[in-house]
C-alpha cells in the first residue's frame, strides 16, 4: 500500500497543494434480513477503493478512486490536488493543517473471524432469532430479523507522514417484532452489536434476541398510554445514552464551531450541567462498536471528556477543526467509507456513572416516569432542542415503579434540561447503533446509567 499512496501524495504535493491524506480500504460485508420466516435480503458485498484529499490555503478537495495501480493513484493525486488549487481563491478563512504522525499496524485479533463462517450458518442464525420471536405468542403478527456484519482493513497515509494500518470487526442482530390484539397494535425491538468475532454472535444475549424482542412487545399490549404535562422523570442508560448523543454529542463535534451551527459555541469552560455530570466519547473501550484504534486521518485515539464536573471541557475534532480553532486533535474524524471524506464524529458516547441506587433514586422521587429505550425522535444541534419518544416506560407511584406506559416523550432544550438532572445511577449500559450526519453512517454505542431529572415537559396522548 506504501507505493500507492507515495505516488498519490507526490503527485499532488508537485501541482502546489500542502496537505495530502488517502484513505485505501477493503471492506466485506454480510446483509441478511428475515421477514416473517421468509428471506427477503441474502447478500454478500466488497467493497475497495481509495478516498484522497488535497488541501491548499484552507481550500478542500476529494476525489475517489477504485484503480488501485500507481498510474491510477498517481492520476488521481494530480487531478484532486488541481482542483484544490483551483478553489482556493474562493475560501473565506486562510488556515494551515497540522498535526502529529503515527506509524503503525493494528490487527484485530478475534477467535471466529466472520470470513470464515458459511453464509449458509448466518442465514441459519438469523433464521433461528426470527422463529424465535414468531413463536413466542399467537399474538406476534409480524417479524423482522436483520443479521448484518462488516471486515475492514483500512491504510492510512498523509504528507505530514502518518502511515497506519488497522483492522475491524463489526457482526450485529437486530430483531423487530409486532404484536396485534384487537385493534391495539404494538411495535419493539431488540439489538446487540459489538465489535469482535462471530463468535460473539453465539453468546447468551444475541442468542436469544428475538425472544427478547417479542417478550418486549407483548408486554406493551398492556400498557397504557400516558397524559402529557411536567412531571419528573428517571432516564433508563438507553434513552440516558440517546439524549446525551443526540441532543449533546452533535453539538460538541467541532465542525459545528467555524458553521456557528453549535447551541455550545462560546461555552468551553462554563457550566452546562451539575457538578457531579460527566459526559464522554471513548473509542478505545474494549469490544464496543463504535471503538477504534486510530481515526479515518490516522491521528491516535484517546477518551474524550467532552463534560467534567459539570463544565463543558472539550470537542471532537478532525485535523482541519483542531488547527483552526488551535486545540490538539483527539481522533474523531471517521467517514462511512473511502467514497466520504472524514468529518468529526462521536463513537461511543455516555454519562459517567454516579453513586445513587436505582432503587433508592425510584423510591426519592415518589412520583413520576421511568423512560426506557428509544423510539424516535429529532434535534437541533444549534438551538439545543430535542424531542426523544421513549420505547416505553412506567409510571412511579408513591416511589414504586408500577403501571407500563407508551407513547411517551421528553422534550426540551439541552442547555435547560440538563441542570434538572440531580441524581445519576451506579449502574451502566450501552446501546449498539448507526450514527447519521452529513449522509454518512458510522457504527456507535450511546449509554450511561439511570439519571434523574425534575420537572420536565413529558409529551403523551
Amino acid at each position: 500500500m506504501e507505493d500507492l499512496t507515495h505516488a498519490a501524495i507526490e503527485a499532488a504535493l508537485k501541482v502546489g497543494v500542502s496537505f495530502v491524506d488517502i484513505r485505501i480500504e477493503n471492506t466485506e460485508s454480510t446483509i441478511i434480513e428475515i421477514s416473517d420466516g421468509v428471506t427477503k435480503q441474502s447478500i454478500e458485498s466488497r467493497l475497495k477503493g481509495a478516498g484522497i484529499r488535497a488541501f491548499v490555503d484552507g481550500a478542500w478537495a476529494f476525489a475517489q478512486t477504485t484503480d488501485l495501480t500507481i498510474e491510477g493513484m498517481r492520476a488521481t493525486g494530480e487531478s484532486v490536488a488541481k482542483l484544490a488549487m483551483a478553489t482556493r481563491k474562493q475560501v473565506r478563512e486562510k488556515f494551515d493543517i497540522d498535526g502529529p504522525t503515527f506509524k503503525d499496524k493494528v490487527h484485530f485479533r478475534v477467535r471466529k473471524h466472520l470470513k470464515d463462517v458459511p453464509f449458509d450458518d448466518k442465514i441459519a442464525f438469523a433464521m433461528m432469532i426470527d422463529k424465535q420471536a414468531r413463536e413466542y405468542d399467537s399474538r406476534i403478527v409480524n417479524t423482522r430479523t436483520i443479521y448484518g456484519d462488516t471486515w475492514t482493513e483500512l491504510y492510512i497515509a498523509n504528507s505530514l507522514g502518518t502511515s497506519i494500518y488497522i483492522e475491524n470487526s463489526l457482526p450485529r442482530i437486530i430483531s423487530f417484532t409486532t404484536a396485534k390484539d384487537g385493534t391495539n397494535r404494538q411495535r419493539g425491538y431488540r439489538s446487540v452489536g459489538v465489535r469482535g468475532g462471530f463468535e460473539e454472535m453465539e453468546s447468551e444475549k444475541p442468542q436469544h434476541i428475538g425472544e427478547e424482542s417479542a417478550k418486549l412487545v407483548i408486554s406493551l399490549l398492556d400498557s397504557i398510554a400516558v397524559k402529557g404535562g411536567t412531571y419528573d422523570v428517571i432516564m433508563d442508560p438507553v434513552f440516558n445514552g440517546v439524549m446525551v448523543h443526540e441532543a449533546f454529542g452533535h453539538a460538541c463535534e467541532a465542525d459545528n464551531w467555524p458553521a456557528h451551527t453549535t447551541v455550545l459555541e462560546d461555552k468551553i469552560g462554563e457550566q452546562v450541567g451539575p457538578e457531579e455530570m460527566n459526559l464522554s466519547d471513548d473509542p478505545t473501550l474494549k469490544g464496543e462498536r463504535g471503538s477504534f484504534e486510530y481515526d479515518w486521518e490516522g491521528t491516535k485515539t484517546r477518551k474524550r471528556i467532552l463534560v467534567k464536573d459539570g463544565v463543558l471541557n472539550e470537542l471532537l475534532h478532525s485535523l482541519e477543526t483542531s488547527s483552526r480553532l488551535g486545540m490538539e486533535p483527539n481522533g474523531a474524524a471517521r467517514c462511512q467509507s473511502f467514497k466520504f471524506p472524514p468529518i468529526p464524529r462521536m463513537s461511543n458516547t455516555f454519562m459517567e456513572p454516579g453513586d445513587w441506587d436505582v432503587d433508592e433514586m425510584i423510591q426519592d422521587m415518589k412520583n413520576g416516569i421511568l423512560l426506557c429505550d428509544f423510539n424516535y425522535g429529532y434535534t437541533e444541534p444549534s438551538k439545543g432542542q430535542f424531542m426523544f419518544q421513549a420505547n416505553y416506560g412506567y409510571l412511579i407511584e408513591n416511589g414504586e415503579k408500577t403501571r407500563m406506559v407508551r407513547d411517551v416523550s421528553l422534550a426540551g432544550q439541552i442547555l435547560e434540561v440538563l441542570p434538572k438532572i440531580d441524581a445519576i445511577g451506579n449502574d451502566f449500559q450501552m446501546d449498539p447503533g448507526t450514527c447519521g450526519k452529513s449522509g454518512q453512517g458510522v457504527p456507535d454505542m450511546t449509554g450511561g446509567p439511570h439519571a434523574r431529572i425534575r420537572n420536565v415537559p413529558v409529551g403523551g396522548m
